[in-house]
């Protein structure tokens, strides 16, 4: 026997429709939640990520650049519809700690690629207006280089690496501290990172490879300068740090650390170390090595080993792995 389909009553009807109502408020309040707090759906983008109280310093960091005429999103999304995905997701990512009390600064990386960059610059590029370097851009990008290795202050002066969104709170920010955090040397690519990655590559460290004009002392440029430099540093190295300062991996005082010290933070000096000496070379060193020691003196060693097994730590160096107490017993 047929079924016969009756019509629902009007309380289903009613019910079905409160449903559906309930449903399209709560999708609408969605929408308008991300329009208001996801700059890249909005207007003003550098504005709404200004609405987040933890992106304070960046804001103002960014107002102090010479990139302050793009908006966030030219530089840190990519173009196409899965970048805009990927893009949208990092910034609810980062609503959402924000909101759970986390640090979104911590939590969630907004990495700039080259792709980016090249989108107004060109590879094409080998020289700076702006100073006497000489940098083939298209070489480094084929090398797969990325353009923020050397670049990663333009924008914010890397104020997140050197720590300063945690040593100042963001409520302590204003266009004051914004303009001192956007220092020359803050915004320019260093040195020391130019000399590391040359040195773990072993690709050309003269400064020659770089710039086209060089101040070199005199004393430089004598005969025999690259075995005299050693005895120089060790009467006082305080001088040699007037030029080779910027080739630290990081702020030291001169006053205070000791010369071996100073020899492993420095890129110049130690990507030039990790090549043995002659005296290293030739047959038999380690019978021969205690008497150079007692002639010459154990500091000459401490440029490159330690007394002890070292506790390597990011960025302290590539400190030599063999060590004097691997056998001996110094104190």
């Amino acid at each position: 026997m047929e079924q016969i389909k009756t019509a629902p009553s009007p309380q289903v009807k009613t019910k079905r429709y409160l449903i559906a109502a309930v449903l399209g408020i709560v999708v609408f309040v969605f929408i308008m939640s991300l329009w208001y707090y996801v700059p890249s759906l909005g207007a003003g983008e550098a504005g709404y990520c200004a609405k987040c109280h933890a992106m304070k310093p960046e804001y103002l960091t960014w107002q102090q650049s010479n990139h302050s005429q793009f908006q966030c999103k030219e530089c840190h999304r990519e173009s196409g519809v899965s970048n805009f995905i990927s893009y949208q997701g990092r910034l609810v990512k980062e609503i959402f700690f924000y909101r759970s009390g986390s640090d979104p600064l911590k939590q969630i990386s907004n990495p700039v690629s080259s792709s980016a960059c090249l989108k107004c610059h060109s590879e094409n590029r080998k020289y700076s207006p702006s100073s006497d370097t000489v940098i083939p851009h298209s070489k480094h990008q084929k090398k797969g280089i990325e353009c923020t290795a050397c670049h990663a202050g333009v924008a914010h002066g890397r104020i997140v690496e050197r720590g300063m969104t945690q040593k100042l709170p963001a409520e302590d920010w204003n266009m004051s501290v914004a303009i001192e955090q956007m220092d020359f040397k803050y915004t320019t690519p260093r040195m020391a990172v130019c000399l590391d990655c040359h040195g773990k590559r072993q690709v050309e460290m003269t400064c020659s490879a770089c710039h086209s004009k060089q101040i070199i002392p005199a004393t430089h440029k004598s005969e025999g300068w690259e075995r005299q430099h050693g005895l120089a540093a060790k009467d006082d190295f305080k001088p040699c740090n007037l030029c080779h300062v910027y080739t630290l991996k990081k702020t030291v005082d001169v006053s205070s650390i000791s010369l071996s010290d100073y020899i492993k933070q420095n890129s110049y000096c130690y990507n030039c170390h990790l090549t043995k000496p002659s005296s290293h070379k030739e047959g038999g060193f380690g019978a021969v090595h205690g008497q150079l020691v007692k002639s010459r003196g154990m500091n000459n060693c401490l440029g490159c080993h330690d007394i002890n097994e070292s506790k390597k730590t990011k960025n302290s160096g590539p400190i030599n792995e063999v060590y004097c107490n691997k056998c001996h017993w110094f104190k």
